[in-house]
């Protein structure tokens, strides 16, 4: 029996020397003071680690910095582009008026639409009119329209005085798609056509719809625009002119999530909201730390960095229930990872109930085969 006991101690002991690593479940296990002035590196599996709690000294510098990576300001290519005078093109209606001479202007004028009274550019670029024939109008400005038009009536007029002006522009446009009322297209005409005139031309963003993300794609690159970030004067998403081609993208918030692992309530992915989210409203979100295993000083924010090389973790020690406030000022991004990590006494107890039945099972059978030779003893004695 006393080898019995010792073996039983011995197994117990190895267990309990190797609970801290052995533990079932993620663990992360580094610490910042609560006066929150740790920034150390390390490394991990070749990328580095940048580890600093989230404090009042670090919050701002936090927020700013992390902030860089969200577009504060515009790509100067899209500010600097100024539309060339438009050039008509196949399926435009135009409106020729000839004053004086009600007979080559559409009868009826003021009483028809505006389609009704004008004249559709056909699909060889070409538009009919008397006096003149077919006039090729494809890639003619209004002015050069009008210039054509008055040198064919001159030859039958005296100094006619015409007007052309464009009614319905077909042959250019820009796409607007993704998390708006109502997608679709936006006809470019001579009266220049901004991002935000297109965005609530097609009924404004909808409920789901991140006006932080907003993307245009011009001659195949992408650019990204951010609408609730604050612009110079002159720069700001009022100042994009769009082009013709040009496709603009609003992004859905389920396609920015947030994930919040560990001891929590409910471990589950969150849509972050339009107005962003922070990780103390993350938290409460999945039913807040479980009370008989989280550890509160062990809240952590992984972010990766631009490239997989760099990795940033943000620490929050909330074993006073008064660093929630720092929580709640700190905003989280898309593809945050939220975990919370578990106590030691935990971890333990998890290790205890996944051996458990094993020592168990090497007990019994130590008991059985010790049974059975106190058995043949005591038949081979009798």
């Amino acid at each position: 029996m006393n080898s019995l006991k010792n073996y039983s101690i011995l197994i117990f002991s190895v267990f309990w020397l190797s609970g801290c690593f052995a533990a079932p479940g993620m663990f992360f296990g580094e610490k910042s003071s609560e006066d929150g002035i740790i920034d150390t590196l390390a490394d991990f599996q070749g990328a580095q680690v940048h580890l600093q709690s989230i404090s009042p000294q670090t919050l701002v510098k936090i927020n700013e910095s992390e902030g860089m990576l969200l577009a504060q300001s515009i790509d100067k290519k899209l500010l600097d582009y100024r539309p060339e005078t438009y050039k008509l093109g196949r399926f435009d209606i135009v409106q020729v008026t000839v004053w004086e001479h009600p007979e080559l202007t559409l009868p009826l004028g003021s009483f028809r639409s505006d389609n009704a009274t004008g004249q559709m550019i056909d699909e060889n670029g070409e538009m009919f009119y008397p006096y003149t024939g077919q006039i090729p109008v494809a890639g003619k400005t209004i002015s050069e329209l009008r210039t054509t038009i008055v040198q064919s009536l001159s030859q039958v007029l005296n100094n006619p005085q015409i007007d052309v002006r464009l009614i319905s522009s077909q042959s250019q446009k820009a796409y607007v798609q993704g998390a708006v009322s109502k997608a679709g297209t936006v006809s470019l005409s001579d009266i220049p056509v901004t991002l935000l005139e297109a965005i609530n031309r097609s009924g404004g963003i909808s409920a789901t719809g991140n006006p932080m993300y907003v993307e245009l794609v011009r001659d195949g690159k992408i650019f990204s625009v951010n609408l609730m970030a604050s612009y110079p004067s002159g720069q700001g998403p009022a100042d994009i002119i769009l082009k013709n081609g040009d496709v603009i993208r609003v992004a859905d918030n389920d396609e920015f999530k947030v994930y919040v692992l560990g001891e929590v309530g409910k471990q589950q992915a969150l849509r972050l909201k339009s107005g962003g989210m922070s990780l103390s409203e993350a938290l409460s979100e999945v039913g807040g730390l479980q009370v008989m295993s989280a550890q509160s000083k062990g809240i952590y924010v992984i972010r990766a960095g631009n490239s997989m090389d760099k990795i940033n973790v943000f620490h929050l020690n909330s074993r006073n229930p008064l660093a929630l406030i720092f929580g709640d000022g700190f905003k989280l991004q898309p593809r945050d990872i939220v975990f919370v990590d578990a106590t030691g006494l935990a971890r333990w107890n998890r290790l205890i109930s996944q051996i458990l039945p094993t020592v168990q099972t090497i007990y019994y059978a130590t008991q059985s085969i010790h049974n059975m030779k106190t058995a043949k003893d005591d038949i081979m004695n009798w």
